[in-house]
């Protein structure tokens, strides 16, 4: 890990590739939510993919440099936040493949067509704003709380930015589904994939992945747990897997 004293930023790495990451404690710090998103997705190489609050970037970095996604446009509303997304970019030298740009989802700029992705994701603020302590960095505090968008914010603009038949890929709370399924089926998004994460096995899920499609039939594949660590308090062998880049729970369904 290095440090960037003049940003007081540190590099880290990403996964268990070639990737880097930097962070900034104050500014952004990622966790394993949107890797655990970025893994369950089944994206084509050739699919146009939007990440609605894309932070510093994971989402982008790991879809193309990991996943071969050839484009990756994320969009952040936070000035600071984006400008180390697009650092991360170019320290990565995607600048070819991902664009990183400044707005707010609710009001998406102009270069944002409205059915023009086959893929939105998002890995959005879990909680309302009135059940938790907020944090006292407004940075951290707008990643985690639903202090400039809502749960229905985020599906309205994943839906209206996703083409007829696109998928939206979420990952979020487990005692939330009811709110996440109620806000995807109201705009036209259908659930067709679900996987719960747990920290170990046996463990209470702290995670729910989502995939939806638009416009589609109902009919929801459930699939089996996954797992973060083993019993033996280390990472599963899935888990590492999905560090390496690879998929998270494949299936052909």
């Amino acid at each position: 890990m290095g440090e960037d004293r003049r940003a007081g930023a540190v590099t880290d790495r990403l996964g268990l590739g070639d990737l880097r990451i930097k962070q900034h404690p104050a500014i952004f710090k990622f966790t394993v939510d949107p890797i655990l998103l970025a893994g369950f997705v089944r994206i084509r190489p050739r699919a146009s993919v939007l990440d609605l609050g894309t932070g510093a970037g994971v989402i982008p970095l790991w879809l193309t440099g990991y996943r071969g996604v050839v484009r990756v446009t994320g969009l952040e509303i936070q000035p600071e936040v984006a400008a180390l997304a697009r650092e991360n970019v170019k320290l990565n030298g995607l600048e070819e493949r991902i664009r990183i740009l400044t707005g707010d989802l609710r009001t998406p700029p102009p270069d944002l067509v409205p059915g023009s992705f086959d893929w939105v994701l998002s890995n959005p603020p879990y909680w309302p704003a009135t059940t938790h302590l907020l944090p006292v960095t407004p940075a951290l505090a707008q990643a985690k709380f639903e202090l400039t968008c809502t749960l229905r914010d985020v599906v309205a603009a994943a839906s209206r930015l996703c083409r007829d038949g696109g998928r939206v890929g979420l990952i979020h709370l487990p005692e939330r589904l009811t709110d996440l399924f109620v806000e995807l089926r109201h705009f036209k998004l259908e659930p067709k994939r679900l996987c719960l994460v747990q920290p170990k096995p046996g463990a209470r899920p702290h995670r729910v992945l989502v995939e939806a499609q638009k416009l589609a039939r109902p009919g929801l594949k459930v699939l089996p747990p996954f797992s973060i660590q083993g019993a033996d308090g280390n990472f599963s062998p899935e888990m590492v897997q999905v560090y390496q880049g690879k998929q998270l729970g494949v299936d052909n369904g």
